[in-house]
């Protein structure tokens, strides 16, 4: 069994919720910079701990589309799907 999307946001917005200010509201459309004033120091302790969490090296060309927490998510999804650690109930939700 593999991940679901549900598991893999809320491990997301678990990690996320380690660098935004305590109490942010963080939903699919939290933006990392522009709402929770993440700097680029931070958003490369994301990516660490992203990595780290889901096993998997995010490149500069896959963070240059990211902007929302649900981004991040959608782009870890369509990575798991690819190398088949997503739960396959979830597999069309990745495309």
């Amino acid at each position: 069994m593999g991940w679901t999307r549900e598991a893999v946001l809320a491990e997301v917005r678990g990690i996320i919720e380690g660098h935004a200010d305590a109490g942010a509201c963080l939903d699919e459309r939290t933006e990392l910079v522009a709402d929770l004033g993440i700097d680029s120091l931070g958003v490369m302790e994301v990516v660490a701990e992203l990595e780290d969490r889901f096993g998997m090296r995010i490149g500069d060309a896959e963070l240059r589309n990211v902007v929302s927490l649900g981004d991040v998510a959608s782009a870890i999804v369509r990575r798991l799907d690819v190398d088949g650690r997503l739960d396959p109930t979830t597999s069309a939700e990745a495309s």
